[in-house]
């Protein structure tokens, strides 16, 4: 463990010793979240569309954590008041990834119609507790690293995750290819659940530093006997709740019509769809790398809008992406969009919120994303019923251009 950072991530800067076993081990958090992202998280749709998942179930996909983060979001928040924040998020995370074992049997199980509504039922209980971890996790990060060394850190995770996730789905994409359906995804799945464990290991071996918790901004004083705090919504903050919402209704939109358009429409193969997000892995790898350099160039802000214009640039190529090179090369702007936005987004939201109240603040910040993944997730069915699925996602590329440059105006 006695690994030279600075070595390892080509910062000027090496870490405080007192921080540098934290900061380890959210490197090997993050390098395990890879694996579960490019296995069940990247198939997991997949694997539904194949089996006969309509819109309405792709979509309750991806509405079930939101559904459940807006329920449990203020409560999440008020049980962090007199608690710990670390022995919080890494319990309610263990917790949560577990729920990931439940889908490796299950293509052996049940008709598809019934493992549709299944995977939809482990989607909605694991968001329990997943909230938790959700509306705690950026906190807990804050408490972690100090604030000098945040940009850099994000680099390093986001660049991290670009490379296993690289792999694993490059690694997952050739099981699929060669194996028998079921034995394949079940094989996925079971990536996905050991690379959540792992994950988790890592986050119960970190000791939060006392000096990284100092705070340096004063806040309102805080209730211990409400749960919803409406005063924010009164300051700047709310500006910055309106964007994030506009963002992520922009983002989340097409995302239950994209493994619909691939399988159905652009009839992709599982291998063509590994390769591809293989190398949307090797650019956001790159392009997260800079990071640290391009934070001293450009605002978190700046970073964050000038991505989201990438994305919209994305979602048009893969539109028209019928042949393999034309969506390789979607994959080249949608790395770039999203190393930049990874290191942007979450470091612009810890600068416009006080130290010492930052859970608060990351319910109502938690609650403008899933508000937007829930209507999203709920309305893209019946868009794509009035649009077709090549129209929901032309309408995408204008809200996520729109999104850019509102976040460049009034970020």
């Amino acid at each position: 463990m006695n690994l030279s950072l600075k070595r390892l991530t080509g910062f000027s800067a090496a870490y405080p010793p007192e921080h540098r076993q934290n900061i380890i081990h959210l490197l090997f958090d993050i390098t395990w979240w890879g694996v579960l992202n490019g296995s069940t998280l990247v198939f997991l749709a997949v694997y539904a569309s194949r089996i006969g998942a309509s819109p309405l179930q792709i979509g309750l996909l991806t509405a079930a954590p939101a559904m459940m983060n807006l329920i449990f979001t203020f409560p999440a928040s008020n049980l962090a008041i007199g608690r710990p924040i670390h022995k919080l998020v890494r319990n309610a995370a263990m917790t949560t990834r577990m729920f990931y074992a439940l889908l490796v049997p299950l293509p052996f199980l049940f008709g598809d119609s019934s493992k549709i509504w299944i995977i939809i039922a482990i989607t909605f209980l694991m968001n329990v507790s997943g909230t938790v971890a959700a509306v705690l996790g950026n906190a807990f990060f804050a408490e972690t690293v100090p604030i000098e060394f945040r940009g850099s850190v994000v680099g390093v995770r986001n660049a991290l995750l670009a490379v296993t996730s690289m792999i694993t789905t490059f690694a997952a994409g050739q099981i699929l290819t060669r194996l028998p359906f079921a034995s394949g995804y079940a094989i996925i799945f079971a990536l996905g659940w050991i690379g959540a464990m792992m994950s988790v290991f890592h986050l119960f071996l970190i000791k939060p530093v006392p000096s990284a918790t100092s705070p340096v901004t004063p806040a309102a004083p805080i209730s211990k006997t409400r749960t919803i705090r409406l005063e924010i919504l009164k300051g700047p903050f709310l500006s910055v709740l309106a964007l994030m919402f506009f963002f992520h209704f922009a983002i989340f939109l097409p995302n239950p019509v994209f493994p619909l358009y691939q399988v159905r429409v652009l009839k992709m193969t599982d291998e063509i769809i590994s390769l591809g997000t293989s190398l949307f892995y090797v650019i956001h790898f790159l392009t997260s790398l800079q990071v640290g350099r391009l934070s001293r160039k450009f605002s978190f802000k700046q970073m964050t809008g000038i991505g989201t214009l990438f994305t919209a640039a994305a979602s048009l190529i893969f539109t028209f992406s019928y042949q393999t090179w034309i969506f390789l090369f979607c994959q080249l702007f949608s790395g770039i969009a999203w190393g930049m936005i990874g290191g942007g987004l979450l470091n612009y939201l810890l600068v416009k919120m006080p130290e010492n109240d930052r859970p608060a603040y990351l319910a109502w910040f938690n609650i403008a994303v899933n508000l937007a993944t829930l209507i999203c997730g709920l309305i893209a069915s019946p868009v794509a019923g009035v649009l077709g699925l090549f129209g929901t996602l032309l309408l995408a590329v204008i809200l996520r251009a729109l999104a850019g440059l509102a976040i460049l105006r009034w970020g």
